[in-house]
């Protein structure tokens, strides 16, 4: 399993609830509510890794 998205499994992100979160070496290294910006400050702070980046969904989310 890649480890950035195994970090986002098993990451506390009640946090970042409804906020897009970027993971580089299975930890958070931004959040922001619009993904672009998650992402390009991902970037900075990790050159030349590409994060993970993906939604935390409401906890009354139910997704199957």
């Amino acid at each position: 399993m890649d480890e950035n998205y195994e970090g986002y499994m098993e990451a506390d992100l009640s946090d970042f609830i409804d906020e897009w979160v970027a993971i580089v070496d299975g930890k958070v290294v931004a959040h922001n509510k619009d993904p672009k910006k998650a992402y390009k400050d991902a970037i900075k702070s990790k050159r030349g890794k590409i994060p993970l980046l993906a939604k935390v969904p409401a906890e009354e989310i139910l997704v199957i």
